[in-house]
């Protein structure tokens, strides 16, 4: 069982004064005084010495801005040990000092790491390194790293929440924080140990490994599925395309089958341009032909013109029949003789069919292409018996740039291929889940015992209205629930009204909860609780009430606790508070002590001269 207890808390201000506040242990430790004078920012400036992430509740006015550096002298199991962090006006929260032999420096210097330093703390605070939280939640990662922070909240009590109606933990608004707190509850009231924790996260990973394997083959099973219908798409639109002749039935050879069909599919373009080639050659010999045969058509209109020529030169038969009469000249004569010749040879021309030789000629080249053109027509018809070759070439390539995509799918998918069963896991989460459920008995009766406890702190810290009441606490919303002794009458926390009681409620509930981590002998643990003026339901206007004696119920429980306490290691209290020290000293509390000297008038927690010696 460890003892971890607060030594010292230092101030090393920038006017070079160290201002060292001395704490006893297994007391409590008062630090009293007037409002103002920075008693509330103690219990924050122990978190920030103790990697808090931030300075938040240290008044940035009236300490940051006049402090160079916070420190904490922690004792651990006798050990002494020195933290000291810059303030937040030096703006680096990063480094940190550090001493296990536990020297007060004059003038702290970086020499550590914050997470070096966390570490560091984890072990001296007894934190196992397996020991891991055991369940996530919406800020907590499952089987994330336990830290001794979060043991710290259990020993804070501000001056807000020390009379909160509706939480008992400080940072209501933190989630991650109570989510902390929620997670490491059991570890903290000794209901789980090292191994009982490792159980519980160690079954949690099983358990989700195990849901992890059935998600995984139901993801396998319905995608093989979906898989099998696509494949048997694809494989007849191959079918289809005449990229395969018949498609098998099992996937693995359907795939093959694909990859085979893809890869010989570089044979259709060959086949797709010849087509466009015996298509372009029909239109150009089509195109031939038609000037061929308009040329041959051509050839009619010249002998119509021989025989309108003919015709023209039919009188010149009639003259020269008699030449003398008509023209009785020789030259006319020779005139119509010639006329009379190129009339004879016109018509000649017109009765001989050799008149245009080269007709024929364009006749055979016109009938030579015509055969040609069958010849084609044919040879596109073998083409087209071809299945791809009935499909538009757009939908052939679109085919295989999706069957390409696909197939490289299938390869890349965890999810079509079979889940790899690791060893069963059926036998080590039985084993793991009777440790668990034997656990389970030790927690409820911790539990148990920790209300046991809370109800014997409130036999003396009397609820004022709920006389005989009985108090339980709930771990899932971490408040007090009321209930009668007939149990008729429940009353929820937030419902029970009064600052005074629910200060009795908080002080009984924390006392109660470091009792049984003591008596568990839980090492990770602290040994000390901060509490911020618990006179707060008993002072107004900087003035006791007229029921301060409600108070000194809670003075002498404090005291006595204490006492109690050394039976089981120590346990040291520190109290931030209003009232004189004739307060207490007036009540006999033998183990109240007065750290330094009253904070009031020109005094305070920063010191303006020379500090004065403190009182033994």
């Amino acid at each position: 069982m460890s003892n971890i207890q607060i030594s010292n808390i230092l101030l090393w201000q920038k006017d070079q004064q160290l201002r060292n506040l001395e704490f006893r242990h297994n007391h409590v430790n008062v630090i009293t005084g007037d409002a103002g004078k920075g008693k509330s920012s103690i219990l924050f400036i122990i978190d920030y010495c103790l990697l808090a992430s931030e300075t938040k509740g240290i008044s940035k006015t009236n300490i940051d801005s006049k402090v160079d550096w916070y420190g904490v002298r922690l004792s651990i199991d006798g050990k002494e040990l020195v933290i000291a962090r810059p303030s937040e006006s030096q703006q680096d929260s990063e480094r940190a000092y550090f001493s296990e032999d536990g020297i007060i420096p004059e003038r702290p210097s970086p020499n550590i790491r914050i997470d070096n330093l966390k570490r560091v703390l984890n072990k001296a605070f007894g934190i196992d390194p397996e020991l891991r939280v055991p369940y996530g939640g919406k800020f907590i990662q499952a089987n994330q790293k336990v830290s001794f922070r979060n043991f710290l909240a259990h020993c804070y009590q501000d001056q807000t929440t020390i009379i909160a109606p509706d939480y008992l933990y400080i940072r209501p608004g933190d989630g991650r924080y109570q989510e902390g707190i929620e997670r490491t509850f059991r570890m903290a009231i000794g209901a789980e140990n090292v191994k009982t924790a490792l159980a519980r996260s160690q079954l949690t990973e099983l358990e989700r490994k195990k849901a992890a394997q059935a998600r995984k083959q139901q993801v396998y099973d319905k995608t093989a599925h979906a898989f099998s219908d696509e494949l048997g798409q694809l494989g007849r639109d191959a079918t289809t395309f005449g990229l395969i002749d018949s498609f098998p039935d099992k996937p693995t050879e359907q795939v093959t089958a694909l990859r085979l069909a893809l890869d010989a599919a570089d044979i259709l373009p060959a086949q797709i341009e010849a087509a466009d080639r015996i298509e372009a050659e029909i239109f150009e010999l089509r195109a031939k032909n038609r000037r061929l045969m308009a040329f041959v058509e051509s050839g009619d209109h010249h002998k119509g013109a021989l025989r309108n020529m003919a015709d023209a030169l039919k009188p010149a038969s009639l003259f020269d029949a008699d030449p003398e009469q008509v023209f009785p000249s020789f030259l006319a004569h020779q005139v119509v003789s010639r006329l009379r010749m190129e009339l004879d040879e016109i018509q000649q021309a017109i009765r001989s069919r050799d008149t245009f030789p080269f007709l024929k000629e364009v006749q055979t080249l016109i009938d030579e292409n015509e055969k040609r053109i069958v010849d084609l027509r044919a040879t596109q018809a073998d083409l087209q018996n071809s299945q791809a070759m009935r499909q538009s070439p757009q939908s052939y390539h679109r085919y295989l740039g999706r069957l390409e995509s696909k197939l490289e799918l299938y390869a890349r998918s965890d999810d079509l291929r079979q889940p790899v069963v690791e060893d069963d896991l059926d036998a080590p989460i039985r084993e793991l889940q009777a440790a668990v459920d034997a656990n389970r008995q030790k927690t409820a009766h911790t539990k148990e015992e920790l209300n046991r406890r809370i109800n014997a702190r409130l036999t003396r810290l009397k609820l004022k209205g709920y006389e005989g009441f009985s108090a339980h606490f709930g771990e899932r919303d971490r408040l007090l629930t009321l209930y009668s002794p007939d149990l008729s009458q429940t009353e929820k926390m937030p419902d029970i009204g009064s600052a005074s009681n629910y200060l009795y409620l908080h002080v009984a509930y924390f006392l109660a909860l470091h009792e049984i981590a003591r008596l568990q002998r839980v090492p990770w643990m602290p040994s000390f609780l901060v509490l911020d003026q618990p006179s707060t339901p008993y002072w107004t206007d900087g003035k006791p009430t007229d029921d301060i004696l409600s108070l000194d119920v809670v003075l002498r429980e404090l005291n006595g606790f204490v006492q109690e306490m050394d039976a089981h290691g120590g346990f040291q209290i520190i109290v931030l508070e209003h009232i004189e020290e004739t307060h207490w000293t007036g009540l006999g509390l033998e183990r109240f002590h007065l750290v330094d000297r009253e904070l009031r008038e020109g005094y305070g927690l920063i010191l303006s001269g020379p500090a004065a010696p403190a009182r033994d």
